[in-house]
């Protein structure tokens, strides 16, 4: 499983370096800093930096621009994850090259984490270079609890992962990518509370959002970030779950679409 992640992961990094250009890396960080400036200028020049009363009880700081800064990141940091790692069949069929993917015995987990991995590196350059630009509009964390914020970190990374197998069995079998990520980034954006605290939103929707890994997973990571301190481990375990449940809803439905185009064509 290994070896074939390390050469997918080596194989997609020379086709993009090669085939594509970056200015789809430079147009999410072109997003995300007009995300920080909307922010900035919302939170100076439009509530004159007055937050409801429930805001800091409900995101557990009452550092506005922090809280939207790394909420804006993150939402864009998980979108370019999920969407290119469940792109990737649809990628292999639309060059052509998904037919010789399906009869090589190579492991599919290993498939998907080599392209998770590649991915990781152009996301986390996205990343850093939005909180770099959201530290010049005044983002300011306190000293990390180190062991915190990497086991957020990874449940966040978890979460991406087990997402993006379950969206790209839904792109593959629908062979359709615009709608299918459009709706499904519109929902999770809106639901697991990325801008703003989800407990504003109606109790149903809030419901709702228990359903993705990725709300659980964002709430330890933001609070391991805002706060400094040591966050719970109650929420841990359910990111887990939800987590692996993903990733083998995902597996097997991506091998019974595999199938069905196989037979088909």
């Amino acid at each position: 499983m290994w070896q074939t992640a390390i050469a997918t992961a080596v194989r997609n990094q020379r086709s993009n370096l090669r085939a594509y250009p970056w200015t789809f890396t430079f147009g999410h960080i072109i997003e995300g800093g007009y995300l920080v400036l909307i922010s900035y200028f919302s939170y100076y020049y439009l509530i004159r930096g007055e937050l409801d009363a429930q805001f800091s009880v409900f995101a557990g700081s009452s550092n506005y621009l922090a809280y939207v800064i790394i909420g804006g990141a993150l939402s864009i940091f998980s979108t370019s994850m999920i969407m290119n790692v469940s792109r990737a069949l649809m990628t292999e069929w639309r060059e052509g090259t998904l037919e010789a993917l399906l009869l090589s015995p190579s492991r599919r987990n290993g498939y998907f984490l080599g392209n998770a991995a590649q991915q990781l590196y152009r996301s986390g350059f996205e990343l850093v270079t939005i909180l770099l630009f959201g530290y010049l509009a005044g983002l300011r964390l306190p000293t990390p609890h180190l062991l915190s914020v990497l086991t957020s970190g990874l449940l966040f990374l978890l979460s991406c992962y087990a997402m993006a197998l379950v969206l790209g069995s839904i792109m593959l079998y629908t062979r359709d990518t615009y709608i299918v990520q459009n709706t499904f980034f519109a929902v999770t954006t809106l639901l697991c509370g990325f801008q703003f605290p989800r407990q504003y939103l109606p109790g149903y929707l809030q419901q709702a959002a228990e359903i993705f890994p990725l709300t659980s997973a964002l709430e330890l990571l933001r609070s391991s970030l805002l706060t400094g301190e040591e966050v719970g481990l109650s929420d841990v375990p359910l990111v887990l779950l939800l987590s692996f449940l993903y990733i083998a809803v995902g597996l097997w439905c991506n091998r019974r679409v595999e199938r069905g185009m196989f037979e088909r064509f």
